[in-house]
């Protein structure tokens, strides 16, 4: 099955319904959505029922997914706690609920030869970089079995070789910091990986975050503007 890989959507709904429908052209048949649904963005309802009702699509719990589940703020934050205020109360207790119970893998080996994750297989928040040393790295991969391991976290797309295994971050679809400012994503058809960049109003979403009342609009829209955390 081809699959469109999602990852960290963070309540873009324009960038995800671009690249939903760049997908549904190249025919994808399926979907794997790595977590971060709703953090940060203007439309955390509207993305969390737009990835709920996907066809044939498997889904991660992502750190930030927790934090709105759990109402908890970690302490390396830079938003205080009237941010998880004003998103748990436009989510509703169903869609906090369908985040909470998300689980921390995909297992697609039979497929697809291929463990999805959020950040890495040990937990939702540890960050794995391209430039990360190798030893390093190979650490937090103990233990994988599967050819190709998908994560996201650090909203920056890359492939990288270590050993045997290779790792793909498809970057973000609403929030990239990797300098470019276009959804990023990925499609995996076997055990094929093609990564992709998908266009859409930016300024729009940048305007709406400017003119709304929520905590960090202003960050948010600065990380856009940039492309960079």
């Amino acid at each position: 099955m081809r699959l469109a890989v999602l990852y960290d959507v963070h309540g873009n709904l324009p960038a995800l319904e671009a690249v939903l429908a760049e997908a549904a052209r190249d025919g994808c048949q399926g979907y794997l959505h790595g977590g971060d649904a709703a953090l940060f963005g203007l439309d955390p309802a509207a993305c969390v029922d737009r990835l709920r009702a996907l066809p044939n699509a498997r889904h991660i719990r992502g750190n930030t997914d927790r934090y709105l589940a759990d109402e908890t703020r970690p302490a390396h934050a830079d938003w205080q706690r009237d941010v998880l205020v004003w998103y748990r109360e436009r989510l509703g207790a169903d869609r906090l609920a369908w985040l909470q119970d998300n689980p921390l893998q995909a297992d697609l080996t039979a497929q697809h030869d291929t463990l999805a994750v959020h950040a890495t297989p040990r937990t939702d928040e540890e960050i794995l970089r391209p430039e990360t040393p190798d030893a390093e790295a190979s650490e937090m991969v103990a233990g994988v079995k599967a050819g190709l391991l998908l994560l996201g976290h650090v909203h920056i797309q890359y492939r990288r070789e270590l050993g045997p295994l290779t790792i793909v971050n498809p970057g973000s679809v609403g929030l990239p910091y990797d300098g470019d400012w276009r959804a990023a994503w990925a499609i995996l058809d076997g055990r094929e990986l093609e990564l992709r960049r998908t266009e859409y109003d930016r300024d729009a979403v940048i305007a709406g975050l400017e003119a709304s009342d929520m905590p960090v609009a202003g960050n948010s829209a600065r990380r856009l503007r940039e492309a960079r955390s």
